[in-house]
């Protein structure tokens, strides 16, 4: 009997051993990680919101902290894994990757102490659209296997409600693109075509004086910059005339014609150079041609595989319009380092130079300060399409343009609720306080006074609500508004609720 009962707990406790033992990951999860924003709000529940500027212009980052909560018995290292989906043009500063459906990026926190600063943008979409909505989801994986899977919000503002134009016409010539035909092509036209329209919609034009057919006298250089040709208007025209040859060495480049005639309006001068010459240089064994204007298909312009032309054009052009010594002010603004545009200086923090190229230096130091880009190959975000940015258009007026600053890019922010109404005791109560300009993912706080007792103001989104329980008077409040720029000053104003 001894024996058979040792051999059944034998056999049982090898059955036992048999089946497999849940893991301690299965029973348990990894912790949820906090994400914080500049003024130190969590934004987990709220989530984030970006906007998409007026104009096809390299819009704002937001930078968020991710970190993990300051608990007992977390598995480290924690591997996290972030995804922007929603859309093509969503994007994670470096290292990160680009998507069809959005952008991914990875990274690990090693400890509690450990944090990781994430950028988050969309690339710029062309003409009048809806507000979006996206989503960001975070999966973390600690040291054990245990995952978590977070996921939150993402707005974008479109601000661009209507399509944003020139205010002048802009005439194109390519009646001199005999070398390479480069422009025979009806895609590369529109690419090109629309890149130059995008520069000059954030100018502030009116007509000029007509000029006459035959009257606007400039050249265009064959490859090496030999065999000359020489150009004329084919037209009468009152706003730009714009010629473009395609060439195959030595390289792309732009500039205003010199020939001594500037714009007349009602016959008094101007300072704008009447025409502009493009070359563009293209060598097919080395890349592909990339024409497409679509921008869910802008992640795929790989600059070190295909020639974007709608973002060449943009660059390029970028010499005739403004970066070209040719334009007296910008060779002034060459020669003084850029110490003497304030406006430069205090969005930027500081002078912003021109190289003897023409090019706002390609360091990290110049790239715009709000979006993280710049003409050059690197940026804060992954390299594809070349865009204007804001600090591109505020070096570009020393050239004598006037920006147009009812566009959403230059407004300053502001508090626009002029005034908040009564309450009553007991009742419910909502009002919504109004603002725009800046980067508007708004902080807003109380700064003085006090609302009347049972009133709440969200930060995130700037509502007053709740139900007061206050004795019937007047409560004197002051509200702060802080845009989403770490340079950025509070903007204050007082509001007075009364409760009766």
């Amino acid at each position: 009997m001894r024996k058979t009962g040792v051999a059944v707990v034998l056999t049982g406790l090898a059955l036992a051993l048999s089946v497999p033992l849940p893991s301690a990951a299965q029973g348990r999860a990894a912790p949820e990680l906090d994400v914080f924003d500049i003024f130190y709000r969590n934004v987990k529940e709220y989530g984030v919101q970006l906007v998409d500027w007026q104009g096809y212009l390299a819009n704002p980052s937001i930078e968020l902290t991710v970190r993990a909560p300051k608990v007992a018995g977390v598995a480290y290292p924690l591997k996290v894994d972030l995804k922007a989906e929603g859309t093509s043009r969503l994007m994670f500063n470096l290292p990160s990757e680009l998507t069809a459906t959005g952008a991914t990026k990875s990274f690990t926190l090693t400890g509690p102490a450990d944090r990781e600063i994430v950028r988050l943008a969309i690339h710029s979409k062309q003409g009048p659209g809806r507000d979006e909505r996206h989503k960001w989801t975070m999966k973390t994986t600690d040291a054990k296997g245990a995952t978590v899977k977070q996921t939150l919000p993402i707005r974008v503002q479109q601000d661009e409600k209507r399509k944003l134009e020139p205010s002048v016409p802009i005439d194109f010539d390519y009646r001199y693109d005999t070398i390479t035909g480069y422009f025979a092509d009806p895609g590369t036209r529109k690419a090109a075509e629309t890149a130059v329209r995008n520069w000059f919609a954030f100018f502030d034009l009116e007509p000029f004086d007509t000029v006459p057919a035959g009257d606007e006298v400039s050249h265009l250089p064959g490859d090496d910059w030999q065999n000359e040709v020489k150009t004329s208007n084919a037209k009468p025209y009152d706003g730009f005339y714009v010629f473009f040859r395609g060439i195959q060495t030595p390289y792309s480049t732009g500039y205003p014609a010199d020939n001594g005639k500037k714009h007349t309006r009602n016959g008094e001068a101007t300072p704008y150079h009447r025409s502009f010459s493009t070359i563009l240089e293209y060598d097919e064994a080395l890349m592909k041609l990339f024409t497409s204007l679509s921008d869910d298909d802008w992640y795929r312009s790989d600059l070190g595989e295909v020639i974007d032309v709608h973002g060449l054009v943009m660059h390029e052009f970028g010499h005739a319009v403004a970066y070209h010594d040719w334009w007296e002010g910008m060779a002034k603004y060459k020669e003084s380092k850029g110490r003497d545009d304030q406006e430069v200086i205090d969005y930027q923090g500081y002078p912003i130079p021109i190289d003897g190229s023409g090019h706002i230096p390609g360091d990290q130091p110049y790239w715009d300060r709000i979006s993280g880009q710049s003409g050059g190959w690197h940026h804060v975000f992954p390299t594809r399409r070349w865009e204007l940015t804001k600090l591109a258009l505020l070096v570009a007026e020393n050239a004598g343009w006037k920006l147009n600053r009812s566009l959403t890019p230059f407004l300053a922010p502001s508090i626009e609720t002029a005034a908040l109404r009564n309450a009553t005791a007991g009742t419910a109560y909502s009002e919504q306080l109004r603002a725009k300009g800046g980067v508007p993912f708004y902080d807003w706080q109380v700064a003085g006074g006090a609302l009347p007792e049972g009133l709440t103001l969200d930060r995130f989104t700037g509502r007053i609500s709740g139900t007061t329980t206050a004795a019937a008077g007047s409560y004197p409040v002051t509200v702060q508004l802080r845009d989403y720029d770490k340079l950025g000053t509070p903007l204050t104003k007082q509001f007075t609720i009364t409760v009766g």
